[in-house]
């Protein structure tokens, strides 16, 4: 669920969209009066959360006026009204297709951001295939890295911990399908990606006490040690740092 800052953001981004005038229509004569009747009536939708219905109408003003002023707002809101109703590719398609033609646009940051989270949306669970979770941690870093002082930038931050704590769970996972199997070496090197890649995770502190019952289980005392060591360091009233020290507390 978006944060609070950020779901403001998303009205502020309709309420631009939206036409200024909400007085009584006169029958079009020119072409720009006919498109802003069809995306003031695309934009009445949208209030109605009507979003299939309302994608489907700025799609039609992004192919019947490719070359107005309206048909990149049109392409985004599609985009938009796309996540909204969980049709993500359907949704992938349109914001691709605004950061290709308009990638100077005032909005093209949150084009970026939308992205991220269709990936986002479809992170399934950790006994899964997590390919769908790596596209989402790479379009949220691109965000980061693109438009680190973007109002977007914060919470794709905060994405990317959850994404890590999921990519985390499903190394460890495993990890200690290796460990308990006593392939000690495969074991081993899932538990540091672990350290490497997602030591901000929640499952770090498990993860140094798995090494010291592994270098334990091996002989190789002084790893064993030294990880409980790290462990205490870092995390000094974990529980996993008391099973750690029962291990070692006894070695020379």
């Amino acid at each position: 669920m978006l944060n609070p800052r950020v779901s403001v953001s998303l009205i502020v981004f309709l309420i631009i969209f939206t036409a200024c005038s909400d007085s009584k229509l006169m029958t079009p004569e020119t072409e720009g009066e006919k498109l802003q009747i069809l995306y003031n009536d695309a934009m009445k939708l949208v209030k109605k959360r009507d979003f299939v219905d309302a994608a489907i109408l700025f799609e039609d003003i992004e192919r019947q006026y490719p070359y107005s002023k309206w048909s990149n707002q049109a392409q985004l809101m599609s985009g938009f009204c796309y996540y909204k109703s969980n049709m993500y590719n359907d949704s992938l398609d349109a914001l691709e297709r605004f950061i290709v033609l308009y990638p100077g646009s005032k909005k093209i940051s949150y084009a970026y951001y939308l992205r991220a989270l269709n990936y986002f949306e479809q992170i399934s669970d950790v006994e899964r295939d997590q390919t769908i979770t790596s596209k989402a941690k790479r379009a949220f870093n691109e965000v980061i890295n693109k438009f680190p002082d973007s109002e977007f930038a914060s919470d794709a931050l905060n994405r990317i911990d959850i994404i890590n704590d999921r990519l985390a769970a499903k190394e460890i996972e495993i990890a200690r399908y290796y460990q308990f199997n006593h392939q000690w070496i495969s074991a081993i090197n899932r538990y540091n990606t672990i350290l490497d890649e997602y030591k901000t995770s929640i499952y770090t502190e498990e993860t140094l006490h798995r090494l010291v019952e592994i270098y334990y289980s091996l002989g190789l005392h002084e790893e064993a040690k030294r990880y409980a060591a790290t462990l205490q360091f870092n995390f000094p009233e974990s529980d996993w740092y008391l099973l750690s020290y029962n291990i070692v507390k006894d070695l020379s």
